[in-house]
């Protein structure tokens, strides 16, 4: 065999593997809907509202209520078991959470209708997406379709030395954000954004168009 065929059978082993190992994005299964959305104390004044995904009440409902092994509640709503795990793991300390700091729990249910923010240091177009930019994108995406574009000033522009973690959880809140997407995030800023059902999505740069078709 030649230098040239034993190149050539390399490259296909490494394209097979490269096709064995991708992975096909699956479309969640989420037929389950709650009686309720909405729980919280009554004999305090709630310390806040955390928002449980429906994906992720749903997982709470098939492994803790059904009471199915986690490869079966895995196929039931065709997703991995990794991502079952996660998604799991983050309904429980949710849960955990809203009952030991007395937190109203929302149930938010998110298909083809959301809102993204992201940073940017222009006010006409995306052009950085760091957490302290100097403005805030909003976007209302449904079947995806962008709806609506708003900008605003961020508070924890890098110029007012302002802690991130202390101002945009409560802001992107107030705007029913579902999804952050920034550069990087310090792991606090990260915790205080998903106890309020904000999703953080880490990339270096994005267009408007590929936001507009992030889930698809």
């Amino acid at each position: 065999m030649n230098i040239c065929q034993v190149l050539f059978n390399n490259n296909v082993q490494k394209i097979h593997r490269k096709n064995k190992m991708a992975r096909i994005k699956q479309h969640r299964e989420l037929n389950f809907k709650p009686k309720s959305k909405y729980f919280g104390p009554k004999d305090v004044k709630p310390h806040e509202d955390i928002v449980l995904l429906h994906e992720e009440i749903q997982a709470i409902k098939i492994m803790d209520l059904d009471l199915l092994y986690q490869e079966d509640a895995a196929k039931e709503m065709n997703i991995s078991r990794p991502t079952l795990a996660r998604i799991i793991k983050s309904a429980r300390k949710k849960i955990a959470s809203a009952l030991i700091n007395a937190s109203n729990i929302k149930i938010h249910e998110i298909k083809n209708d959301f809102r993204i923010a992201l940073c940017s240091n222009n006010e006409d177009i995306i052009n950085d997406i760091s957490i302290d930019s100097k403005y805030i994108f909003i976007l209302h995406i449904k079947d995806y379709k962008l709806l609506n574009k708003e900008c605003i000033k961020n508070p924890a522009y890098k110029k007012n030395s302002i802690k991130p973690r202390h101002v945009l959880p409560t802001l992107l809140y107030e705007y029913n954000i579902n999804y952050f997407i920034t550069k990087e995030i310090g792991v606090t800023c990260k915790k205080y954004l998903i106890d309020k059902g904000i999703y953080p999505i880490i990339k270096e740069n994005i267009s408007l168009e590929e936001i507009v078709n992030i889930f698809k």
